[in-house]
């Protein structure tokens, strides 16, 4: 497994533990069209974005990568909901650690995605930068 998918899977679960999310009854997935598809309630998506590597110094790489947590909401007040989920995810998000990870900065917020199935859906996608190292011959 690559590190950067041991950084996503390691972030989807402590984002599934957090009891405020859990408690908001958000459900939680890897793909937004999946949670778009299901219609079940707020949904949180973890993601992958760019993978860059940024400095290749002494048989290390330092990458970042672009980490997409997506709530996908269906409701009259999209922004609204999405902005209940996201004051609770961000610090899980910015808190989090594992080996190799230098760190975690917010990156920028996406334009909203909305439509008027079912009464109304939003996409809104929050982006983060981890900064981590691996080996220059791996992932």
């Amino acid at each position: 497994m690559t590190g950067r998918e041991a950084y996503l899977q390691g972030l989807f679960a402590a984002l599934s533990a957090d009891p405020g999310l859990q408690a908001l009854g958000v459900r939680f997935g890897r793909s937004i069209w999946h949670a778009v598809r299901r219609a079940e309630g707020p949904t949180l998506v973890v993601s992958r974005g760019r993978d860059v590597p940024v400095d290749t110094n002494i048989g290390r790489t330092t990458r970042k990568l672009v980490v997409m947590v997506s709530a996908v909401v269906w409701s009259s007040t999209p922004d609204t909901e999405s902005d209940r989920i996201f004051e609770l995810s961000h610090p899980v998000v910015m808190q989090f650690d594992a080996d190799g990870i230098a760190g975690v900065e917010e990156g920028p917020t996406g334009e909203p995605q909305t439509g008027d199935e079912d009464g109304g859906i939003g996409i809104y996608t929050m982006q983060y930068a981890v900064t981590y190292q691996t080996a220059t011959h791996a992932l």
